[in-house]
């Protein structure tokens, strides 16, 4: 028996009377979108949409918000569910979704997936033209078996954003090596490379995070862990696998984490919020903090140090030579297998990966598509500051991170688990490198006998 949500049989009433409102104007369009309002905003979607219709005669309902998980999540546990979403898996107030996928309630695309990709040369499948090694991850065939269920929406570049202004004026080199990393705070301790901030001297730190929001944390842990076990190691720690945590590159990667935290941290950063953190690092007072592309346009009004210009480096290697990765946000596109029209919501997908739509999202968005060549198709609509993060991928080797599905029953999420539960009391010295690994050894333990279970 499926399970999603236990509801009380009045509130199950009145919940489907209420759900069934979209379904009672069923002949007034052809197509209903569902779609979270993140950073991205919403324009792109009201211009895509409009141009869409435009394009097949047709008429969309775009249901758009940052609360769309709230609004869907009862509708969809009466069986009544959009014909294409662009929300993605994983965030806690996306669980209708991740029942969704637990539950097998979404469409194989992987039979789009091996269509012709529009805008490209004859027998180029749309698979050919998405950024490699993206559909071979769980984050779109959750399942393992090489069937794609999930599509690819925008990637990104994530991890140690620096003002490349400041480097460039120093002489400065963003450190290839965690030991080059750690070094840097002798260039800080000189008076002259202190900020200056409301008419006060004040001295950098090497780094700062979103401290009460640590999951930024997640762009440099993960790369960390791919340079000194490979990606088969990001791999094991996906799958749960026993050992996956305690072995020799994951102990180093930790053990950094913890020094970085004793003695490199800018102060008081564990009680900030993100946008506390991130404007500390505008000013100066941190030379890098995780984030993405998304940071240019969250921060667009902070106050920030003279000439300031963004710039992503990848994660350092604990050994001179090591690969160095560059781990991606990549937002997802879902067709439900119940869609009431997915022929159309199929049309729509392609209709997403055109060149058109990649011009699109950068210029309403500022954002890259998860194309092969995208950055270039849209070189003339990207803002410089995005452009020149999106140089990252020029450096690193892009790479995804997404934890396999676990089965209904376990109310376990694993992005809490490993940040919000332990990562900073490992930086702040309350929990060791050994109890962490412990920690996770013996969660990975229980999530496979509940696999196993089920």
């Amino acid at each position: 028996m499926k399970k999603r949500l236990f509801l009380a049989a009045p509130l199950l009433l009145a919940m489907a009377f209420l759900a069934g409102c979209p379904g009672d104007a069923a002949d007034d369009y052809d197509l209903h979108i569902a779609v979270f309002e993140g950073g991205f905003g919403r324009a792109f979607w009201d211009e895509r949409v409009a141009a869409f219709e435009r394009l097949h005669d047709v008429k969309v309902n775009l249901e758009i918000s940052p609360q769309i998980g709230q609004i869907l999540a009862p509708r969809i546990a009466v069986g009544n569910v959009p014909d294409f979403m662009a929300i993605t898996v994983g965030p806690q107030d996306h669980a209708f979704l991740n029942a969704m996928v637990n539950n097998r309630e979404l469409m194989d695309l992987t039979p789009f997936f091996n269509t012709q990709a529009p805008d490209r040369p004859a027998g180029t499948r749309v698979r050919d033209a998405i950024i490699p090694g993206m559909l071979d991850t769980t984050m779109f065939a959750p399942y393992g078996d090489g069937r794609i269920f999930i599509a690819p929406f925008n990637a990104g570049p994530m991890g140690p954003v620096y003002n490349v202004d400041l480097f460039n004026r120093m002489g400065w080199t963003p450190p290839a090596t965690w030991d080059q990393w750690f070094a840097m705070d002798a260039l800080l301790n000189n008076p002259d490379n202190y900020v200056t901030i409301g008419g006060s001297r004040e001295r950098r730190s090497i780094f700062t995070y979103q401290g009460i929001h640590p999951g930024y944390l997640e762009s440099i842990l993960w790369p960390a862990i791919a340079s000194a076990g490979g990606v088969e190691a990001i791999r094991r720690i996906e799958t749960y696998q026993a050992g996956s945590w305690d072995n020799p590159a994951v102990r180093a990667v930790l053990t950094n984490f913890a020094r970085m935290g004793a003695s490199y941290l800018m102060p008081g950063t564990v009680g900030l919020n993100h946008t506390q953190s991130q404007a500390d690092m505008l000013l100066g007072r941190a030379l890098f903090i995780p984030n993405g592309v998304w940071f240019v346009e969250e921060m667009a009004g902070a106050p920030r140090e003279p000439g300031f210009e963004f710039a992503i480096a990848p994660v350092p290697t604990i050994s001179p030579g090591q690969p160095r990765f560059v781990l991606s946000s990549a937002e997802q596109f879902t067709i439900p297998a119940a869609a009431r029209n997915p022929e159309m919501a199929l049309e729509f997908l392609r209709f997403l990966y055109t060149d058109e739509s990649i011009r699109a999202f950068a210029s309403e968005a500022d954002g890259s598509v998860a194309l092969l060549g995208a950055r270039d198709i849209a070189r003339n609509q990207l803002s410089p500051s995005v452009y020149n993060m999106l140089r990252a991928y020029d450096e690193g080797h892009f790479m995804l991170m997404s934890f396999a599905p676990i089965p209904p029953g376990l109310p376990i999420s694993m992005g809490v688990e490993v940040f919000n539960n332990r990562i900073t009391p490992l930086m702040t010295g309350e929990v060791s490198v050994d109890e962490y690994i412990q920690s996770m050894e013996a969660l990975n333990a229980q999530i496979r006998a509940h696999i196993a279970a089920n």
